[in-house]
């Protein structure tokens, strides 16, 4: 099934709707028409369910049409429509009696040879060959969530069963896509974090909107990162520039309070006399005020023959005073 695009994200509209519910938005929009595909759909969505026993399956979910999504192909698979339980902010799906159960399972153990209860799950690539988007759209739809992209890069799936995120994890690297597992409150985590990666899922699962919408995103925060670095950058310079000049003024004035700056060799006493009249300047803006003008290396140079034979001169002088 197709329909019109979700719309994209800003970050304006996100205490409206948020990054994940655009993703899902969309993916509800799609579903696989091989009929293998529909059943790696089901399957999916089933390993990740919130409960699973030989007598009810039960799927949680914050997402209506989700919800509606699952009842259908249930409905339109096995002719009997599941319970839907409303909660204060999420829907249940419920799989039960257990003949409906036990009808499902037999299904797709004969097609697809899974047990969506028992485990372990393991999708057969040769029985879901070109059914990529629906088995990762099932597992986002039904476990997945993904951060404001402009704060930080993390998608994840939240699973019961450690066996489906091992299988999660599998078939991402059969994707390129790199993953990491962790325990989080006796739930087994699926996570990505690399932007790249991200942008590469969303691809596969067929999030086209969302993709370029992720994309722009990626290329604003570079672009903020970038401009940040700049500033940082430009006001630690600023910071190094006005200590190293409080620290050559304070030397040339001691110089001139003793009396020695008249014993400065010529060329150190121009380049003192620059950075006495333009304590604010660059080194390359204080090169360019000598005649002939000196570069900013050179202008570093004289500076810091500047600065050693000051201290000696006020070493020496200390010395004599001491004697």
């Amino acid at each position: 099934m197709t329909g019109k695009p979700a719309r994209g994200y800003h970050p304006s509209s996100r205490s409206a709707l948020s990054f994940s519910q655009q993703i899902k938005d969309e993916l509800n929009l799609q579903s696989g028409s091989e009929r293998n595909c529909q059943l790696a759909e089901l399957a999916v969505a089933l390993a990740c369910a919130h409960r699973q026993s030989a007598s009810e399956i039960i799927l949680t979910t914050a997402n209506p049409s989700y919800a509606g999504l699952v009842a259908r192909l249930v409905l339109e698979r096995y002719h009997v429509a599941p319970e839907l339980v409303s909660g204060k902010e999420t829907l249940s799906i419920v799989l039960a009696p257990e003949d409906l159960v036990g009808q499902i399972r037999q299904d797709l153990a004969d097609r697809l040879d899974i047990d969506v209860v028992e485990g372990p799950f393991q999708l057969a690539p040769d029985k879901t060959p070109h059914c990529t988007k629906a088995i990762l759209r099932a597992a986002f739809l039904a476990s997945g969530s993904i951060r404001d992209p402009l704060k930080a890069y993390h998608l994840e799936f939240d699973l019961r069963r450690e066996d489906v995120a091992l299988w999660l994890g599998q078939f991402l690297a059969g994707l390129d896509i790199r993953s990491g597992l962790v325990k989080r409150h006796g739930h087994a985590v699926v996570y990505i974090k690399e932007g790249q990666q991200i942008a590469d899922f969303l691809l596969h699962c067929g999030a086209h909107q969302s993709l370029l919408a992720f994309e722009s995103l990626r290329v604003e925060k570079d672009m903020r990162n970038s401009v940040n670095r700049v500033v940082n950058c430009d006001s630690a310079n600023s910071t190094r520039i006005a200590n190293t000049a409080a620290r050559q003024l304070e030397l040339l004035h001691s110089l001139e309070k003793s009396g020695l700056f008249g014993s400065l060799p010529e060329e150190l006493a121009a380049a003192g006399r620059a950075r006495l009249e333009n304590p604010d300047l660059s080194l390359k803006e204080l090169g360019e005020t000598l005649e002939p003008p000196l570069g900013k290396s050179g202008m570093n140079h004289r500076l810091k023959k500047l600065e050693q034979f000051a201290q000696d001169q006020m070493e020496k002088e200390r010395r004599h005073h001491d004697d």
